[in-house]
């Protein structure tokens, strides 16, 4: 494990971690998920399918007082996690941990103040010649009800879900999350560009009913010569150099 400190390939603003043996590696909307999480003062979160730990780490920089638990289920991934958890300054509340969502919460041994996750949601799609690549992009290991059902049973009674996923899958996921007592209060719907359409949605859900409708905020990533747009840099300025 120890090769993996050596010449860190991502740097942000509080950390640094490495991604090249991860099957999830940084992206835009790993960044996204972790500008757009609610401002809460959560004791215990839960990050489901972590790849490389990104969204662990910004986590930690933003929650101080949290204490967070990162699982995936490939090796890989997790050893890589672990030590850029081991790398940074937040490492005593940095756990990673190799298992899939459902053996997690056959015996949990607390539920969670916030669960966040950008999960696997190509669905009836193309799979490619790489196992671990197709696992953790693909829904073959985590289906949205398994999700669901999961996160219901993990999240404490006044907790939050977020997640990013695409708008088709958005659509499934919140008719399901209903059945298992989740309910969507606010979405950040992202497109690309202006001329572009909603391309994928950050949702936050709640295990009461709301009162009133879903609020829905737009966001425009970039402007059409492909220069980043102020609401982007503004949202993302905590964690991006």
């Amino acid at each position: 494990m120890g090769s993996f400190f050596v010449d860190m390939e991502f740097r942000c603003k509080e950390f640094e971690l490495n991604h090249s043996h991860s099957t999830m590696k940084v992206g835009t909307d790993a960044i996204l998920l972790s500008a757009l999480l609610p401002d809460i003062e959560p004791q215990n979160i839960l990050e489901i399918g972590t790849g490389c730990g990104i969204v662990a780490l910004c986590m930690a920089q933003r929650y101080q007082q949290a204490v967070i638990t990162a699982i995936d289920i490939d090796r890989e991934s997790i050893d890589e996690a672990a030590a850029s958890f081991a790398n940074s300054k937040f490492r005593q509340r940095l756990t990673a941990i190799q298992t899939s969502l459902q053996n997690f919460a056959k015996t949990p041994l607390q539920n969670f103040d916030l669960i966040v996750s950008n999960p696997p949601f190509f669905e009836n799609s193309l799979l490619s010649d790489k196992i671990n690549r197709n696992i953790s992009r693909h829904n073959i290991n985590l289906t949205l009800e398994d999700l669901a059902l999961c996160s219901s049973t993990l999240l404490s009674s006044n907790g939050t879900l977020a997640l990013i996923l695409p708008n088709k899958e958005t659509t499934k996921f919140l008719l399901i999350s209903a059945q298992h007592n989740l309910f969507c209060t606010t979405q950040y719907l992202i497109a690309d560009k202006q001329s572009k359409p909603c391309k994928r949605i950050v949702s936050l859900f709640k295990t009461t009913k709301p009162t009133s409708h879903i609020a829905q905020t737009h966001i425009i990533l970039r402007k059409e010569d492909n220069t980043m747009t102020k609401a982007y840099k503004d949202l993302t300025s905590a964690y991006l150099l």
